[in-house]
Formats: structure tokens, sequence, C-alpha cells
């Protein structure tokens, strides 16, 4: 039986899924509907509409030209190519023959050193494919916010402990939205390009780490402050050479330490921030780390690699536990209540559970479970759910878990509960989009106290908070 056997039906054409109160499915009309006719809970929640037009989108590194005016002699030309594209691509101006005309001798010398440093790269991208990639294509790559290049929202995190919510937006700004403000804090400062994740610091009410290009940007933000657009001299930039860009940001639940993740890196560093030092954790196997995600008791520490291995890391003496994966690299993971962990490989239907690990019982004896097979199916509408999972994440309490599809343009909520070892998942409900909206990213708010709230950010530049609500909580 289909695992999206049971759900309710989805609302008709012209409604929206609002809220799910007390195992009653409530939807209403989209244009005239609020959720405010269902439930207070997210009344003071902030409201969120990003539009396309209201930013200035960066040009991608694929479509970046060299404009080489006829008039410059080739010395220009090349040194031009060299400041804005490196070496080797300044070797291939001078190895143009339409562009080099007047020194045949010089083009001739080009074009060789151009073939050894081809051998080399390519020798290079066989001994380490986690290199092939450059700049923000490695973000696109690892990123689990669909369409990451061109989406109005990059990624968003809420505050742990308050209503505060992050946005980073196309124009690589962070927007700060809190229900007791009705201004909107921009964090901005140079270095803050191609922003690939955000993480609110526990236990502080205004440090958030901002993980981009260059490396790590940790925010300290007044929260009682009237400017709306802090200076850049409360952001403090940790960065390491060869450590970019930086693809996943993660504080402890402590809120002692900061990891900080690179693709292009096969160490993961462990930051203590205040002394602007970092420890890596380095191993050879399994090319570069592309996202961390801390347990609930900041006992262990599950890392993904670029390859099918990944691994979880015991926090008492930072020792490491190898696995892999069946097929293609974690695509997406999360912990839930009693260090159970579920993940999701790369263009697999299936979510993965890991229960007792070698770190937790001395040994090695366990080994990942099928938990889930969310295989892509017609539902009797004719809408299709399910197939490949983008990315997934589980509500504080573990009693709600989200998924993300690479193709369906529908969020699937299903209930967990744990019996004994064993973890029961079932139908919860549908979160579809409007106006063929697709979902980009997905959060659960952490303080939610009703139940869970998830916020949705949608392809329109919508950001939807849907409640799951139980009044006997």
């Amino acid at each position: 039986m289909s695992a999206f056997h049971g759900f309710p039906e989805l609302p008709g054409p012209e409604d929206m899924a609002f809220c799910k109160l007390n195992e009653v499915y409530c939807c209403a009309n989209a244009q005239y509907g609020n959720i405010g006719t269902f439930t207070q809970t997210t009344k003071t929640h902030p409201l969120i509409n990003v539009t396309r037009d209201a930013h200035y989108h960066r040009p991608s590194d694929e479509n970046i030209n060299v404009y080489l005016d006829v008039e410059d002699n080739l010395l220009k030309k090349m040194t031009s190519v060299f400041v804005q594209q490196g070496f080797v691509e300044a070797l291939g101006v001078a190895a143009d023959p339409q562009i080099n005309r007047d020194s045949p001798a010089l083009a001739l010398t080009a074009s060789y050193l151009l073939k050894i440093a081809n051998a080399f790269t390519t020798l290079r991208y066989f001994l380490q494919p986690h290199l092939k990639d450059i700049g923000p294509k490695i973000v696109a790559n690892y990123s689990r916010t669909r369409n990451w290049c061109n989406a109005p929202m990059k990624c968003m995190a809420w505050h742990p402990h308050t209503t505060k919510i992050a946005v980073a937006t196309a124009d690589d700004n962070v927007r700060v939205y809190c229900n007791e403000a009705a201004f909107v804090s921009t964090l901005k400062c140079k270095a803050q390009g191609h922003v690939s994740s955000l993480s609110w610091r526990p236990f502080s009410a205004s440090e958030i780490a901002v993980g981009c290009e260059q490396g790590v940007i940790v925010w300290s933000v007044d929260p009682n402050s009237m400017f709306t657009k802090p200076s850049s001299s409360n952001a403090v930039v940790l960065k390491r050479s060869g450590h970019s860009p930086v693809t996943d940001v993660s504080w402890s639940p402590n809120g002692d330490l900061l990891i900080s993740c690179s693709g292009a890196d096969t160490s993961m560093l462990i930051w203590d921030v205040a002394m602007e030092a970092a420890v890596p954790l380095k191993r050879v196997a399994g090319g570069g780390v592309v996202f961390a995600r801390w347990s609930l008791d900041a006992g262990k520490v599950f890392a993904a690699t670029s390859s099918i291995i990944f691994r979880v890391w015991d926090t008492t003496q930072w020792t490491p536990e190898r696995w892999v994966a069946r097929g293609c690299r974690v695509v997406a993971a999360c912990w839930g209540p009693k260090d159970i962990l579920l993940f999701a490989a790369k263009g697999e239907p299936m979510v993965y559970s890991l229960i007792n690990t070698g770190l937790l019982s001395g040994a090695q004896t366990s080994k990942a479970q099928p938990a889930l097979d969310v295989t892509k199916v017609e539902l009797p509408s004719g809408d299709i759910v399910g197939g490949p999972i983008l990315d997934m994440c589980w509500d504080p309490t573990g009693r709600y878990l989200a998924l993300l599809f690479e193709e369906s343009y529908m969020i699937a909520v299903f209930c967990t509960t744990q019996l004994m070892m064993q973890l029961k998942i079932s139908p919860c409900c549908f979160i579809p989009g409007i106006d063929n909206e697709m979902p980009l990213t997905m959060a659960f708010q952490q303080n939610f106290a009703d139940g869970a709230c998830l916020t949705i950010a949608w392809s329109s530049g919508r950001v939807q908070h849907f409640p799951i609500i139980y009044t006997d909580y």
C-alpha cells in the first residue's frame, strides 16, 4: 500500500490549505480565505512576501562573458582575463589564434602550457572530484533549496526560543522578521555573497551565523535596536583557506560551538566564535563535507559528504563512525527524540532510519532501515506526489515529519510516533501551493507551543505558516 494512502483530499482549484486543527484539514478560498477563521495561534506571526522584482539579481558565474576591446593589445587582454577569471583562462586567450594574430610563437607556447594545465586539472578532479565545481556552483549542487540559483529566497531559519525568523533573499540580504517589532532588520555587508545557510545561536537573542561564498559571517544585532540596517561593524567574518564556499552552518544546541561545512573541503570546521579560531575535523575518504546536523542533546553530529560516505561523530571525544549510503550521497537528514536519525539519499524515494549506532551501543551491529517508501504516485485528483526527496525536517517534539520532493509541487506531512524501538509513520496532510507555486524550502518553528508550525517559502515569494494543532496538547 502506498505511503500516501489515507491522506485527506486536496483542496479544490480555488482553495488553499490553511492548517490542520484536531484532525480537521482546514481549507478555504485562496483569495478571500484567512487562517484567522480557523485559529489565532499564528496571529502575531510575521507576514512575509518577497517579490522577485524587488531585488537585484546577481549574474551567475556561468553567464560571465569576457568583453575584449578590439583596440586593446594582447597584454592588456590577457591581464584583464587573468584578473577576472584566472591564469588558465589567460592562457586560453594567448593560445586563441583569433585573438593572438601577431605572436604565433607565443600562441603555440600558450597552447602547450594550456594542455599541460588541463591534464593536471583532469588528474586533480579525478583524485578529488568534489573540487570539480567552484564557487556558487558548489552551493547550487548541494543546496536543499529548490532552484537555489534563481530562487527569490535562498534559505530561512527560525530562532530556537522566540518567534523570530531570518530569510535570505536573492539579493544576498538577510531579513529578520519578529512578532514583537513592526520593522524588518536587514543584514548586509560586502563579504556576504551567495548565501547558502542560516543558523541562530541558541540562548542568544541577537547572534546569527550566515554561510556564504567567502566563509561564515556571525552577526550580533541588538534586538531592541531600532536600526533596520545594522552596520557591518556588528559582523565577524570567519574564514579559512580552502574552506569556501560554505554550504552549511549549524550552531550546537548548547550555543557554544559552531560547525561550518564546505563542499570543496574535506574538513568540517568547529568554530570557537569568541576566539575566532577553528579546529578542523578531517577525514580523507568521502570528498567535501556538504552539511552537518547536531543531535537534540548535542551528543552527536551527522556529517554528509559529496560522496556516498557519511559519518556520525561522537562529540565527547570527537570520534567518527563511518557509514556508506547505497547508490548516491545523502541529500537530507534530521535528528529526532532519543537519537533517532532519519535521512534520504539523492534520487531515491525512500526515508531511512538509524536508531542505534555503534557509538551508542559500543559495536557497529546496527544498520539503516527503510522507514518510509514515498515512491511517486498519482492521486485520485490526478495530481502527482512523491518521488526523490529534496529536503526533510522534523518538528522539535518529534511528532511531525515534512518531506519536500524534487518534482512534486506539494509538501507531504506525516505523523511520527515511537513505540519501544520502532518508529511508526502515518499520514497527516498535504500542503499544496496556489497558482502553480512550487515549494522552495521549509522549516518548523522551534518554539510553537500549540503543536507544530511548518513555514514554507514558495516560488512566488510568498511565505506560509501552516500550523498543526491539537487542543489537548
